[in-house]
């Protein structure tokens, strides 16, 4: 068959056994691959149990703890049931009876974790639990605040997911990013009292969203997540903040950089151009998840560097803001002559009256030329005690946040 004989058949429409619906070319009464009802025993005592589809699941952990002792399993004293998963089958199928009867019927198969009351974090190693059980508390509805000539910027910068350090590893990293979001909040709710709420957002992700292992040897032997599951919670935790942004305004920009840590790489040197990143993978991906749901998610838009860039430029309020890591450069001191330097090669942000970096990991803001501004925003991540040991200086984790108008910026706050 040539070339263009196999271009035709994948263009033409599916024959009719190929148009059946897989419930009816290929039925079974069995439970799907890994839903087969059973108990998985967990590290530090938890169970791990699958239950037999049903019609609705349990709404209350009443109804959950009568769905897993109904299973025969007795729940001890000092433990909980919650639901960790729940999958909706629109088409399952049954025997109702002996012979040739199958029927198809819409069904739930649930998993829930029976685990002690106050589990510990070596027993809680289901980062998608431990990420929903931060955040679902803290979901709060929000009225859309009134369109003004403003624009709220978001600087989160250098989590680091999956570094051990001073201040703990994932779990405390999860707490404190869901903790500044919760101040966010209350930032927002200030700036409308006092009559300059922004009246569009943008998410400046400066970088260094993963630990990674490549960067220095003492990183195979202090994280606490592999590389995947960086990527996956540095994913979750962004979902978190631009859900929120995108339930208080209606624009929202989202932007990240290259970055070092982030940078894919076999052993300490980079593979590809710079945007072969995981944090600009991370975007990329919430750019495509957003694109499937325009309703709620129409006015979310998402700006990356071009392939062979690694910083960006924006239009906030009418004035232009850049957007760096830092790691081009070797120190905070020579951030300046780097900037200057940009406009020789018309670089993105050439000409952009404020830059926003990250990288070093405490805050510093200068003024610079006619009126310029270079704001380094601090780190999100767990302490970096290689430098506190050799320096002395311990670096302060928060949230920047500022206004930009087209006179300039205000409103300046680490949260």
């Amino acid at each position: 068959m040539s070339l263009e004989d196999h271009l035709t058949r994948l263009l033409e429409p599916a024959a009719a056994a190929q148009s059946l619906t897989p419930e009816i070319t290929r039925p079974t009464s069995h439970a799907p691959r890994g839903w087969e009802p059973g108990v998985r025993y967990e590290a530090g005592g938890s169970m791990l149990v699958t239950a037999p589809a049903a019609q609705a699941p349990p709404q209350d952990e009443t109804g959950w703890r009568e769905r897993v002792e109904a299973l025969g399993l007795a729940v001890p004293d000092g433990y909980r049931v919650r639901l960790v998963e729940a999958r909706h089958d629109p088409a399952a199928w049954h025997r109702d009876a002996q012979g040739e009867d199958a029927v198809t019927r819409p069904v739930w198969r649930c998993r829930y974790l029976i685990e002690p009351t106050a589990p510990s974090w070596s027993s809680a190693d289901d980062l998608a639990s431990l990420l929903r059980d931060a955040m679902r508390s803290r979901r709060k509805p929000r009225s859309m605040p009134a369109a003004v000539e403003r624009a709220l910027a978001v600087v989160y910068a250098d989590p680091q997911a999956g570094k051990v350090g001073r201040d703990g590893g994932t779990k405390e990293l999860v707490a404190r990013v869901a903790d500044r979001f919760d101040r966010l909040e209350d930032h927002l709710r200030d700036l409308k009292k006092i009559g300059r709420a922004p009246g569009a957002a943008y998410w400046l992700d400066a970088g260094d969203c993963i630990e990674g292992f490549e960067n220095v040897t003492a990183q195979a032997f202090t994280n606490d997540l592999t590389l995947t599951q960086m990527v996956r919670v540095h994913r979750r935790l962004t979902f978190e903040g631009l859900d929120r942004l995108a339930a208080a305004f209606p624009r929202v920009v989202a932007a990240t950089v290259g970055s070092n840590h982030a940078r894919v790489r076999r052993g300490k040197d980079p593979v590809g151009p710079p945007e072969d990143d995981w944090g600009i993978e991370v975007m990329s991906q919430i750019a495509d998840a957003y694109a499937r749901n325009q309703d709620a998610y129409g006015h979310v838009s998402f700006v990356m560097p071009e392939p062979w860039r690694d910083t960006l430029s924006l239009d906030m309020a009418g004035t232009a803001v850049g957007l760096a890591h830092g790691h081009q450069y070797p120190r905070p001191e020579k951030a300046a002559d780097w900037w200057k330097g940009q406009s020789f090669g018309h670089q993105p942000v050439a000409d952009a009256r404020i830059l926003v970096s990250g990288h070093f990991h405490h805050f510093r803001a200068q003024q610079l030329g006619n009126g310029r501004l270079w704001v380094q925003a601090p780190t999100f991540d767990n302490g970096s005690d290689w430098f506190a040991v050799r320096s002395g200086e311990v670096s302060q984790p928060g949230l920047l946040v500022f206004s930009v108008t087209a006179d300039g910026w205000d409103d300046l706050r680490i949260l």
